[in-house]
């Protein structure tokens, strides 16, 4: 056999054929790697950044208190229900500023990971609200998650009326 005919050759196409497809799968095994390592480093990423994107600036723990005045601008509220005429509830927040929360049919009430009835609300009840903002001024509520009360005397470290 001559060395310029050896790619006529039966074994060397079949060798030429598996370092292909060995080639190929290993592509692709590589590809599924560097994917999953970049999604793990967005996992942890998220993770380590969790409190600072979704509970505000560091400065003190969230457990037992009411998050910072500021933390829900006008995408939310968070307080105690001074009024429920349904589909409006007022909440007044750790600064006294009352904000109207409107309630409606596809808005989702949570207390722990438990789904409540909006009817199941009652004044007094601390919530935090997550919603759009609309023109008059209201949050148009896609979430209440109901929170248990603050300590006693404290409220974000303010006396409590």
């Amino acid at each position: 056999m001559d060395f310029r005919d050896i790619h006529k050759s039966q074994k060397v196409r079949g060798i030429l054929i598996g370092l292909g497809v060995v080639v190929l799968v290993l592509v692709i095994f590589q590809t599924g790697q560097v994917l999953g390592y970049h999604k793990a480093k967005f996992g942890a990423r998220f993770g380590d950044n969790f409190e600072k994107n979704f509970v505000g600036p560091r400065g003190g723990n969230f457990v037992g208190r009411l998050p910072s005045p500021g933390m829900p601008g006008g995408h939310g509220a968070v307080g105690e229900i001074v009024s429920i005429a349904l589909p409006q509830v007022v909440v007044a927040g750790p600064d006294n500023l009352e904000k109207t929360v409107l309630v409606g049919t596809s808005t989702r009430v949570r207390e722990f990971q438990d789904e409540i009835n909006v009817g199941q609300l009652k004044v007094g009840d601390f919530v935090v609200v997550l919603g759009n903002p609309n023109e008059e001024g209201q949050v148009d509520a896609k979430l209440i998650r109901l929170m248990p009360p603050p300590p006693d005397r404290v409220m974000n470290n303010q006396p409590m009326r």
